[in-house]
């Protein structure tokens, strides 16, 4: 099996929490220190309803802008 490689990491801003990007051959992983992993490149269920979600806002929003959203 081959081991998680840790390839960058970087702060969360105002809450000094840390984000690390891990490889493991062909599989990406997104982790907060200390807690539970909130991506995966091989488990894509929050990236299909994030789509979702703004697919359902811009049809219902006037000029839709993604600024808007953030």
């Amino acid at each position: 099996m081959n081991p998680w490689i840790l390839l960058d990491s970087t702060a969360v801003p105002g809450n000094g929490g840390e984000l690390r990007l891990y490889q493991r051959a062909d599989e990406f992983s997104i982790k907060i220190v200390g807690r539970s992993e909130l991506m995966n490149s091989r488990v894509h269920g929050s990236e299909t309803a994030l789509a979702e979600h703004t697919d359902k806002w811009c049809q219902s929003t006037i000029n839709p802008n993604i600024q808007n959203v953030l």
